[in-house]
């Protein structure tokens, strides 16, 4: 008999969740039948559904059974997120049960932000099911560096009983690299058989450089790329720091930027460029939707940045774009974090210290050097295929399965 996979994403629409909708893929091709509850998006039609977006509450993509949810996403204080998580939980609960009511799901994986899913590992048990914790980010972490003071602290301490609740009460979890399987097992207390880590990385046949037109350099010598969430983790104000030092205090009028993505330090990123009169050097075309859009913008550049800062969250996170900059044989330039110094290995540039003139005086100096920069585009392909990309990946997907099927 076919078992039955459930997988439940909260921050990030299905196929758009790039690690959730490979985990799918890869259970269908494994054998098992799979459904995923999702919020809506609007721009994920845009990758060839045969539904329009808000109207898409359902949907079957390549053996996959996908339902989705409206769901407003919070923007501003504890109380918009408190509201979007319990409309988030309501929707996947009734989502849940109609699933369950037309067939058995055999294991439910729920992927975090938020930490709140719980209550439904306690359903699965009950009803004799396996529960997979996919633990994507450390939640209380980032609370810390969004709010400060006495609410910080309450908040960080409901985030961390709440992750606690989730670790133990799953039969399995999937860390996504070494720090956040240290987090299972000191904060969640739960033993090394119980956490499988699976780390982030591109499918191999993604990882093919394509012909680009030489207009999206913008008649300038050189490009310089960065490919991922626009969120206020992710180092954009370093990065828009570092532009501004490289064309108004060195000079260097030869280099355009292409920075490629959404999120809601996107607006923000087109205003600095507008006021700093930087605009004509920075080319913004948003979201990568298609696999052709992405392979394009990937191959274009002359070297990639991954700017994160080192925040407690971004140092034991893993920075899914670092792993497919070097999977598209991209020299990369980044902070050293512990996590990206794990993924990267000796096959980065690592900027001390973590200011805007130091990234943007590593970024000439490797586009100034293009014997450096071959070397360490082909030293990263190499790893990136032999330890990174997905298929490297993929068992331990499967076996973090079969032991929540078996400790069901």
């Amino acid at each position: 008999m076919q078992r039955h996979a459930l997988l439940i994403v909260e921050n990030n629409s299905v196929p758009f969740d790039r690690r959730v909708w490979r985990e799918a893929l890869s259970l269908h091709r494994a054998g098992w039948d799979v459904s995923v509850i999702s919020p809506k998006g609007s721009s994920y039609s845009k990758g060839g559904s045969s539904v329009s977006g808000e109207d898409a509450s359902y949907e079957e993509r390549e053996g996959i059974r996908i339902h989705r949810y409206a769901l407003d996403q919070a923007e501003g204080g504890p109380i918009a997120f408190a509201k979007e998580y319990v409309s988030a939980f309501w929707h996947t609960l009734r989502l849940t049960l109609k699933i369950w009511r037309k067939q058995r799901v055999d294991v439910v994986q729920v992927c975090n932000p938020p930490d709140f899913f719980f209550p439904l590992g306690w359903m699965c048990r009950m009803r004799g099911a396996g529960f997979i914790f996919d633990h994507h980010d450390l939640v209380p972490e980032s609370i810390a560096e969004r709010w400060r003071g006495a609410k910080g602290a309450l908040l960080r301490r409901i985030a961390l009983i709440a992750e606690w609740m989730t670790i133990r009460t799953a039969h399995v979890v999937m860390a996504t690299n070494e720090s956040y399987r240290e987090v299972a097992m000191r904060r969640g207390g739960v033993g090394e058989e119980r956490v499988v880590v699976l780390r982030n990385g591109p499918p191999l046949d993604r990882c093919k450089r394509v012909d680009v037109d030489p207009a999206i350099r913008n008649g300038r010598r050189f490009l310089v790329g960065y490919l991922g969430i626009m969120g206020p983790q992710d180092g954009l104000p370093l990065l828009a720091g570092a532009i501004r030092h490289i064309v108004r205090d060195l000079g260097r009028t030869d280099i355009q930027f292409l920075i490629v993505g959404d999120g809601p330090m996107r607006p923000w990123f087109a205003d600095y460029a507008k006021e700093s009169q930087l605009s004509d050097y920075i080319t913004l075309p948003g979201l990568a939707v298609t696999l052709e859009e992405w392979q394009r913008y990937l191959s274009a550049p002359d070297l990639c940045v991954s700017p994160e800062p080192p925040t407690r969250f971004n140092d034991k996170s893993t920075i899914t774009k670092v792993a497919e900059y070097m999977a598209m044989r991209q020299p990369v330039i980044a902070f050293p974090l512990t996590e990206t110094r794990r993924t990267a290995a000796d096959t980065a540039v690592y900027v001390t210290p973590p200011t805007e003139e130091a990234l943007g005086d590593a970024i000439v100096s490797l586009i100034d050097d293009p014997d450096r920069r071959a070397n360490l585009a082909e030293r990263a392909h190499r790893r990136a295929i032999d330890h990174l990309v997905w298929e490297a990946q993929e068992q331990a997907l499967l076996d973090a399965y079969e032991r929540a099927w078996k400790r069901r």
